[in-house]
Parts: C-alpha cells; sequence; structure tokens
C-alpha cells in the first residue's frame, strides 16, 4: 500500500487524472440470506501517530480546515450545475444500460443522475419536491449524497472551492463563503462553522436496474450548459458494483490524508453510518452476502439491507416501531476512515 500524508509533495490533478473538456475552443483539463450480528470493532491510524489526529478522536474542524490542498482547479473550475434539466426515461439514450446512475427518492419524486455527468460537475443544485436539495458527488472518495440547509439556516447552494480535504470534495456556499467537505457535511471554517447539513442518501446502481424499478423516473440531462465529454470518465471505468478500473479499482489516495488504516484495501467499498457523534462502516461486500447486517450505534438499531433488485445496500434505524432511512453513503474505506477515525467497524 502506498502511503500518502501530511508532509508529503502535493500532487495536482493535472499530474494524475487525464481528461480535457473544451470551452471556447480553449483546452482545459478538469476532473473535477441471513442476519450477521454485530461486534464493534475500532481501529486506529496505521503507521504511528498522525500529529492532527489525536488517538481515539475523530479530527477536528480546525485539523480538517488546515489539511486543505490544492485539487488543480481553481474555485469553480469544476462547474456546479445550477439549472439541471431532466429528461423521461425514454429519451435517456445516451445512457448504456451497465452505466452507473445515482438513484434518489425523495418528496415523491423519482430522479436518476448519471455518473457520467456528475463527474464533470460534481454538484447539482437542484430542488426536488419544491424544496431545495445539492446533489454532490466526489469521484476521488467514491460518495455521492444529497444535501441542504438545516432548519434556521437559509437555502445554501454550492460550488467547488478547487481545493480538496481527505482527498474529499471541498465545496463553499454562495451564501456565506464557509466552507464544507463533501463527505462531512460540517462546515470547518466561515460564518457557518460547525453547522451540519441535512441529508439525504442516494444509491448506486445501473441505468438498465433503476429503470426497471422506477420506469417513470427523471433522468438528469447532459444538456448543463457546459461543452463536456460525457460518457467518458478522466478517472477510469466505474461499472456495476463490484467491477472496476483505473483509479477507482487500485493504489491509495492521490492526496494527503490525515489518517490511514490497512484493514481494507484503500478502494474497498464501505457503506458508513452514522448516528449522532458515532460512526459505522460496513464493506458492502458483506451486505451483499448476507442480505442483512444488523448493528448498534449510539444506542440505536441498525440495519444494512441488500437491495437485489438495484444490487445496491440501504441503512435503516429503528424509530420507536418504525424502520427508517438512516444518514448513510457508500464511501472508500480510506476516505471514510480519514475522516472517522474512530469509527466503528463490520467486516
Amino acid at each position: 500500500m502506498s502511503d500518502t500524508g501530511p508532509g508529503q509533495p502535493r500532487r495536482d490533478r493535472r499530474q494524475v487524472v487525464k481528461g480535457a473538456g473544451v470551452i471556447g475552443g480553449v483546452v482545459v483539463l478538469l476532473v473535477g440470506g441471513g442476519v450477521i450480528g454485530w461486534q464493534a470493532v475500532s481501529d486506529r491510524p496505521s503507521g504511528g501517530p498522525v500529529s492532527a489526529v489525536q488517538p481515539g478522536q475523530d479530527p477536528s474542524l480546525d485539523a480538517l480546515a488546515g489539511a486543505a490542498v490544492s485539487g488543480g482547479p481553481g474555485k469553480d473550475g469544476i462547474p456546479s450545475i445550477d439549472l439541471p434539466r431532466f429528461v423521461s426515461a425514454r429519451d435517456a439514450g445516451f445512457l448504456a444500460d451497465d452505466e452507473p446512475v445515482f438513484g434518489l427518492e425523495y418528496r415523491g419524486e423519482v430522479r436518476a443522475y448519471p455518473q457520467q455527468v456528475l463527474v464533470w460537475h460534481e454538484i447539482v443544485n437542484d430542488t426536488v419536491g419544491g424544496e431545495p436539495l445539492s446533489v454532490t458527488y466526489c469521484p476521488l472518495t467514491g460518495t455521492v449524497i444529497g444535501l441542504s440547509a438545516p432548519p434556521g439556516v437559509p437555502e445554501l447552494t454550492f460550488g467547488t472551492t478547487g481545493r480538496l480535504v481527505n482527498s474529499n470534495l471541498l465545496m463553499y456556499d454562495r451564501q456565506t463563503g464557509s466552507e464544507w467537505p463533501q463527505l462531512l457535511g460540517t462546515a470547518i471554517s466561515g460564518p457557518l462553522k460547525g453547522t451540519t447539513l441535512d441529508t439525504v442518501p442516494l444509491v448506486w446502481t445501473t441505468w438498465k436496474q433503476w429503470r426497471a424499478v422506477h420506469p417513470d423516473t427523471r433522468v438528469l440531462s447532459t444538456d448543463t450548459g457546459a461543452l463536456r465529454s460525457y460518457g467518458s470518465d478522466p478517472y477510469g471505468s466505474y461499472d456495476s458494483y463490484p467491477h472496476r478500473g483505473g483509479y477507482y479499482a487500485t493504489g491509495g489516495p492521490l492526496f494527503p490524508v490525515l489518517a490511514r488504516s490497512d484493514r481494507f484495501p484503500d478502494k474497498e467499498v464501505v457503506i458508513g453510518a452514522r448516528v449522532g457523534r458515532e460512526h459505522l462502516a460496513i464493506r458492502k461486500e458483506l451486505v451483499r452476502r448476507a442480505k442483512v447486517v444488523q448493528a448498534t450505534v449510539a444506542g440505536t438499531r441498525i440495519e444494512a439491507r441488500w437491495d437485489e433488485r438495484l444490487a445496491t445496500a440501504r441503512v435503516f434505524r429503528q424509530t420507536g416501531e418504525r424502520w427508517q432511512p438512516a444518514d448513510h453513503l457508500d464511501a472508500m474505506w480510506f476516505a471514510w476512515y480519514a475522516f472517522y477515525p474512530n469509527t466503528q467497524v463490520r467486516q
């Protein structure tokens, strides 16, 4: 395993990822069965202590802010989609059956956000069911999640800072300029520092599977107002789980991270769940094989369930007698661990 950490040379995405978009004639590089019981396990950073992370604790907001590095493109160099256009499933001829899409079921609406589009934009400032929702994707960490301002905070829209924290997209909101690591969903600097966004889970699946389950879905169009090589991926290929190629398959993070663990390969996909200040990582492959994985996090019963129709994992939390979607997302192991080195682990 190749390590990257504080103090090591910073690499530009231009040095490690190939891909170009053409804007106004100028070539610009852009990258934007059974039920298994619970056993708590905790890791610590491998390779000795990391100065910015105290043993047994997750990184502070100040440590995360201090760990931000340039990813290559400048502010808004990877442009968000602010006026998203959608087409019917019938009109989404640009999508192949085996292409990955991020599926959303929220407020009575069903939408698919193709990975081939989001890999070039990373943020879609959308409105779903009459409410603002930003669908965000970081290809370097394999994380996608819907984010919105919590009660008491005015509507927020997001752009890309051009910087990364733990190799993860660092966003800024256009209303206050506060900065938010996408995976964390908490502002690490600015007027809203310490504020945590509300989250809406999306699922990784293929276009064929999503369309079969949701034939009336709306699909994010390639008509974004930007000229990009939609249909190509500058990082490699991220086909239906678990088949991956290029950056998505092997190797370590391209940029410094605050903590490392060799419990799993860096690019192993885990399902990360958050309950209050406690966190759980479950290998996605375990959920696929076991069908149901049970856990208790912060005194709350959690179940990760495999959805055969969509070939994906969903996580639910028990609230009284009801099961409701938990705050969860797919993530590469290295990224989840870098933000949550005190995470519990189920493997």
